[in-house]
């Protein structure tokens, strides 16, 4: 991962929720998970450009004797290039969010209303603290509180595949971010995550209580940008906005699927995701499901809704 990983969800690849095909001909591996009929990849090949071609094909083949259909979930529109020459078909599903940490400022008439609520968390007492690794156990109970309340409060359900769900082990070896309130109770959190993209940092959960203000995410999203600087990156990405990007659908099964996207938990509640990410994003980078036929476009749907749902045992072979 760290020779040839150039992505902010690299770090969900080996997760214990995915399957791993290696390479037999050459230094690659690909992950992904079986639903409905299909062999579902996060992204594309981990291995070197000039591999990935031959590394799709060697896939293909191994899940068509699996009678597997393949399919690839989030892929990059640089990435295309590879699909292409295996003429493979592609669906816009989102895009994903991009911060210039260097040129991103809090100034300028349009910053106005996140100023102001920026103040008036300081005015209540709300503080921000940042948590280097290693975290200790009683932060880390207070993070699974507050987990658990964002998951109830807001009829949440834990998600996986190209993001991750609560876990205390995997927490307690990263950096957080969290907001207190003036008396100390833990109400928000974000927790950050390796991201092999270059030059660049991203995080994964960002949870808050109830009763916490809404300007607690954009004070964490903040502190995550000045965290970014701190440490001389250029950018901050901040992950998927499904649906994102998406007009008038170029054909029939295409408007079929963006209706059946939208019943998919993973991708409801976009607009107000992409109004969120609106106020930081520099540039929005398409991804795209990468499939075989438009007939699979009708079944696809419900295979990635199977594939976000965590599972209690998982085998990596």
């Amino acid at each position: 991962m760290t020779r040839f990983g150039d992505s902010p969800v690299d770090y969900f690849k080996i997760n214990d929720d995915k399957l791993l095909f290696f390479s037999d001909s050459y230094e690659a591996f690909i992950s992904y998970r079986i639903a409905n009929g299909f062999a579902i990849v996060l992204e594309e090949p981990v291995c070197a450009d000039e591999d990935k071609v031959p590394v799709l094909r060697e896939f293909d083949a191994h899940c068509k004797k699996m009678g597997l259909k393949t399919a690839f979930y989030r892929v990059d529109e640089n990435s295309m290039i590879w699909f292409n020459e295996m003429k493979k078909r592609k669906l816009l599903i989102g895009q994903e969010a991009i911060v210039d940490v260097s040129k991103f400022s809090l100034e300028g008439r349009d910053k106005k209303s996140l100023r102001n609520g920026l103040n008036s968390l300081q005015k209540k007492g709300f503080k921000t603290f940042f948590y280097p690794q290693p975290q200790s156990q009683a932060l880390l109970m207070e993070l699974k509180d507050v987990s658990d309340q964002w998951l109830i409060a807001y009829n949440k359900k834990e998600m996986i595949f190209s993001q991750g769900m609560f876990d205390e082990k995997k927490l307690q070896g990263q950096d957080i971010v969290a907001i207190r309130d003036a008396e100390n109770k833990l109400v928000a959190f974000i927790n950050i995550i390796p991201d092999f993209a270059p030059d660049e940092c991203t995080y994964d959960l960002i949870r808050k209580t109830a009763d916490a203000p809404g300007g607690c995410m954009d004070a964490l999203i903040i502190e995550l940008i000045n965290y970014a600087k701190s440490k001389s990156l250029s950018f901050l990405n901040l992950g998927l906005v499904p649906m994102s990007g998406i007009s008038q659908p170029d054909s029939t099964a295409e408007m079929v699927v963006k209706y059946a996207f939208e019943k998919i938990r993973r991708f409801r509640h976009y607009q107000g995701l992409r109004e969120f990410k609106e106020k930081y994003a520099s540039a929005w980078v398409n991804k795209y499901l990468v499939y075989e036929n438009d007939f699979d476009l009708l079944q696809l749907p419900a295979a990635l809704n199977k594939v976000m749902q965590p599972v209690s045992k998982s085998i990596i072979s």
